[in-house]
């Protein structure tokens, strides 16, 4: 019972430590799920928490032998949270690199600034060489005259004067008295100026030797900063590279699974990959596409119809139907209502949250199935992507509308189609709901024959990618 009794307190306070720490992790959680501001350290302090429950049930899902899917979703929730982590790096690495920029510009300004103010210090030194050298000499000949003025007494001006023999030589003596005077006075005059001179040169050398010594002091603390700022840089650098090694591991890992999965189901999807630059380069197509074509849809009150052969990318040499409408979007009618982009199919079989990055729903699909426009609109890219080697790349054979109905809310409506085989339309066609535009594919990063398809609103950004299901029946 004592030994009991002994043990009671440590395990109590044991208890109530991991309570608090339970408290504080849910706390934190808590807080991220609902938007809160979290400072970067507590963002990353929560994705790790995530980050290691993951990987806890990925341990325990192996000792269950539990399905394929649920190990490929627990898999993608930590790829998911080692992307949120790997961007929060990557903003700290972007900072840093801000940071080491704006110091090293600093070093530059205080380094020009100090050989500015060296040169100014030099210009001011001889400046007051001079100022003092000049002084020296009509300091010089003023004491000589003082000299002899005190010599001759104050008597020998009149005596001088007195002793003229005649006007004439008393005019002469007069004038050159007046001289001389006016020479000593002109003679004092320079002598107070160059004194003022330099003091005044003193002043601003004493000012300029300050602000040297200042600057000189602001530029090693500035470099201390940059030489430790680049340090940090070096390992948050350090951090993200591993991070990224990490994330593709764990990438490649989840792609077995769907691709066992896929196998299994039939339902097919798009690999994980680290994407970016390519996503980039078809933002820019679509944001050049979207602004070539932005007055090529208005509303309906005329429409002329014409025929025109089947463009690049057909397999089969038929000829598609071009409508051209000009119309007017007054009223509900004018609101786009979608209809499936594979007609044969209403089951998204994977949405746009079911994995990290998955930016649109996919439809399962043979090869070869008709893919349909899901609204009216104009083709602005039907295109291919494809690597240097000439294999599909990405979104694949894909086609990209701007539909002429906008949301509810008056937003224009872009629409995606990716991985076809076949493209039946080309850019700058018109289109109706509902017409067949391409045939289902695997090209690009597909695991298997299916329709991807993408809604973007209110630009063609894939930023701006809303979940498909919203707008379909």
């Amino acid at each position: 019972m004592k030994l009991i009794s002994i043990l009671k307190k440590p395990i109590s306070v044991l208890l109530a430590f991991c309570f608090i720490l339970t408290v504080e992790s849910f706390s934190l959680i808590s807080v991220y799920s609902q938007g809160g501001n979290l400072s970067p350290e507590e963002e990353k302090a929560v994705i790790e928490q995530r980050i290691k429950e993951a990987n806890n049930r990925l341990e325990d899902l192996k000792a269950e032998s539990a399905s394929t899917q649920e190990h490929l979703d627990t898999l993608n929730d930590k790829i998911g949270y080692l992307e949120q982590e790997m961007n929060l790096i990557n903003t700290e690495v972007e900072e840093n690199k801000t940071t080491v920029e704006d110091l090293q510009l600093k070093c530059e300004e205080n380094e020009k600034a100090i050989r500015t103010a060296e040169n100014d210090i030099k210009e001011l030194t001889v400046k007051l060489e001079e100022a003092t050298s000049q002084f020296s000499v009509n300091y010089d000949a003023y004491c000589q005259r003082l000299r002899a003025m005190y010599v001759s007494g104050e008597t020998s001006v009149f005596a001088f004067l007195l002793t003229s023999s005649d006007i004439s030589q008393f005019l002469t003596r007069l004038e050159m008295i007046r001289r001389v005077s006016k020479h000593d006075s002109e003679l004092l005059e320079s002598i107070d100026t160059e004194m003022e001179s330099i003091k005044k040169s003193k002043k601003e050398l004493f000012e300029k030797e300050q602000e040297l010594t200042l600057q000189r002091t602001e530029l090693l603390q500035t470099k201390e900063n940059l030489e430790s700022s680049i340090a940090t840089l070096n390992y948050k650098q350090e951090e993200l590279d591993t991070k990224k090694v990490n994330l593709s591991a764990e990438r490649a890992n989840a792609n077995v699974l769907l691709t066992k999965l896929s196998n299994e189901t039939g339902y097919y999807t798009e690999y994980l990959e680290d994407n970016k630059e390519s996503l980039e380069e078809i933002d820019r197509a679509l944001a050049a596409a979207a602004e070539k074509y932005k007055d090529t849809v208005v509303t309906t009150t005329t429409t002329t119809t014409t025929t025109t052969t089947a463009p690049a990318g057909s397999n089969n040499g038929s000829s598609q139907t071009t409508t051209t409408s000009t119309t007017s979007q007054s009223s509900s009618s004018n609101h786009i209502k979608f209809t499936y982009p594979v007609p044969s199919q209403t089951t998204i079989t994977t949405g746009m949250y079911d994995y990290a990055g998955h930016s649109g729903a996919d439809f399962k699909c043979n090869m070869g199935a008709n893919i349909v426009a899901a609204e009216s609109g104009t083709v602005i890219i039907s295109a291919d992507l494809t690597n240097a080697d000439g294999s599909y790349r990405s979104y694949g054979r894909y086609i990209v509308i701007m539909h002429d109905k906008t949301t509810s809310s008056g937003d224009m409506v872009y629409t995606l189609y990716a991985h076809n085989s076949v493209r039946l339309v080309s850019e700058g066609q018109r289109v109706e709901k509902g017409q067949v535009i391409a045939k289902a594919g695997s090209t690009g990063n597909s695991s298997g024959p299916h329709c991807h398809f993408e809604v973007r609103t209110p630009t063609a950004s894939y930023n701006d990618c809303k979940n498909p299901a919203k707008y379909l029946p």
